[in-house]
């Protein structure tokens, strides 16, 4: 997550898609120090006095919900808020993949590595461990509170949208890829896209993704 004051934008950050790319490109307008806040720090945001650290006083991964909350109202209607979605198969792909290669930095890698097949981790994920895109941008009563949704599969065009509507000039480059983007679905049995499809049919439907065909 960052916010600009300058440029006015909040970004929510979605794991596994271009985060981390979007993330340094946009540092720059944040003027922040990137070091631990305490709890001064994030009490002093709270009522309206923003100090330079102030995106880095929440969780990188925070959802927009729980931003709402914790910051001046001002600032959350006022400012551009965008974030970024995937296909939820390449997403799931792109996960477990990240998790492996990640090894023990990841904190879930020591689930992963023991499972025989990647449908086995479906299994696992949309049974023990669900987790939806959707959650990063509406609220619990299903309404977005974002001003922009873009996708990883039109990157570059929807991240060139956004720094049109922030007057900025600036070309996303990809980076942290842990697999080339076409390839998810060598991952995928018939089963594990089903499950897939009825796990997170809400994410498909908002972001109007189709199944994918083998």
């Amino acid at each position: 997550m960052l916010i600009s004051h300058s440029k006015k934008f909040i970004f929510i950050h979605n794991y596994k898609v271009a985060g981390t790319s979007i993330h340094r490109i946009l540092l720059d307008y944040t003027n922040i120090t990137l070091r631990r806040t305490n709890k001064l720090d994030q009490l002093l945001i709270r009522i309206g006095y923003y100090p330079k650290i102030f995106s880095s006083a929440f969780d990188g991964h925070i959802i927009a919900r729980d931003l709402k909350n914790q910051i001046p109202e001002k600032i959350f209607d006022t400012y551009f808020k965008f974030g970024f979605v995937r296909n939820p198969w390449d997403w799931q792909a792109s996960l477990y993949s990240f998790m492996l290669k990640e090894g023990t930095k990841h904190h879930q890698h020591h689930i992963i590595k023991n499972f025989k097949s990647f449908d086995e981790y479906i299994d696992w994920r949309v049974h023990e461990d669900l987790h939806f895109q959707h959650s990063f941008f509406y609220d619990e009563n299903g309404h977005c509170l974002m001003d922009f949704i873009g996708k990883l599969e039109t990157l570059k065009s929807d991240f060139d949208f956004v720094c049109n509507k922030v007057g900025i000039q600036k070309e996303i480059l990809h980076e942290n890829k842990s697999r080339n983007d076409n390839d998810f679905l060598k991952y995928y049995t018939p089963k594990s896209i089903k499950m897939v499809e009825q796990a997170f049919q809400k994410d498909i439907q908002l972001f109007k993704y189709e199944v994918p065909v083998l």
